[in-house]
């Protein structure tokens, strides 16, 4: 039980750091451009990681996973830059909502992809949830800008894609060569695209930090790293169903770093949105809780 404990613990921690590297992104979207957060967050993160990364001897435990490795780090790249995006052009809460929508597509991708089935209290929370998208997107009111919808579906979903392809990385390489890899594939995809010419998809013009803004570069990288570090351990130190659902406190910590940054308190349609796609995340964790609850407690008992 004291490791349920401390994996409890590290998630909380997890979502808190996620979301200081969210709202740091926030504040230097006034002046830096998306993708070249995108490539100082990764750059700092690999700085940081490789101290943890060359410490470890054995890092790749059997050939073949390259290609999977690859698509990972592809996937979670343009997922975190349509994050980014988001952060920089919509509220923080609404731009974290959308990323913390993940668990609806990955229920579609793993019985797509993994073959595994979907329960009716799945298909049940998954309406929910996309109700929810709904929402956020404010159809009654003035309706959010279309390429905002668009970056956030595909925040969510290609996190998603990213998760379902980390599930079959395992067995090939250790968790922090592959966090390494991310880390530094993006560097190098966000240095590539800053290289090329003007880009019609995204804004890639070069944006020369000033010292303030090193500053807060370096402290997102940190944040960012210290989240994937809390992550991991969590995972490592308790069931993935009893802490996962924990994660969605960043959702609560993009509201409240959202208004102290300027932005407005969500709406009570925005709310509402909010709390649905919260629920329905909840809803779809709840049979993986309530098992690995009873299999601690059985263990416990023994």
């Amino acid at each position: 039980m004291q490791s349920l404990s401390f994996g409890i613990f590290y998630m909380f921690c997890a979502s808190f750091f996620f979301a200081i590297m969210n709202a740091f992104v926030k504040v230097l979207s006034e002046d830096v451009p998306p993708l070249e957060n995108l490539f100082f967050r990764s750059l700092f993160m690999v700085f940081f990681m490789s101290f943890i990364f060359f410490d470890k001897k054995k890092f790749i435990f059997k050939k073949g996973g390259w290609g999977k490795l690859w698509t990972r780090a592809i996937l979670g790249a343009i997922a975190m830059l349509a994050l980014f995006y988001n952060i920089s052009s919509i509220s923080l809460s609404i731009a974290t909502t959308f990323m913390q929508s993940t668990p609806l597509y990955t229920l579609f991708f793993a019985f797509l992809f993994l073959k595994e089935k979907i329960s009716l209290q799945n298909i049940f929370a998954t309406c929910i949830g996309f109700i929810g998208i709904l929402f956020i997107c404010n159809p009654f009111g003035e309706p959010m800008a279309f390429i905002n919808i668009i970056m956030g579906i595909i925040s969510g979903a290609l996190s998603a894609l990213a998760l379902i392809t980390l599930k079959t990385l395992k067995e090939y390489f250790s968790n922090n060569f592959i966090i390494f890899f991310f880390g530094l594939s993006t560097t190098l995809i966000g240095g590539i695209l800053l290289l090329l010419p003007d880009l019609n998809f995204i804004d890639n013009t070069w944006h020369q930090p000033k010292l303030q803004e090193w500053i807060l570069l370096f402290s997102m990288g940190l944040a960012g790293t210290l989240g994937q570090h809390f992550l991991t351990k969590a995972y490592m130190s308790a069931p993935a169903g009893i802490i996962a659902p924990i994660d969605y406190t960043r959702i609560i910590w993009g509201i409240i770093f959202g208004i102290y940054l300027g932005d407005a308190f969500p709406n009570i349609q925005t709310l509402t949105g909010i709390f649905l796609i919260t629920f329905s995340g909840l809803l779809i964790a709840l049979p993986i809780f309530i098992h690995d609850l009873r299999r601690l407690k059985n263990a416990k008992d023994l």
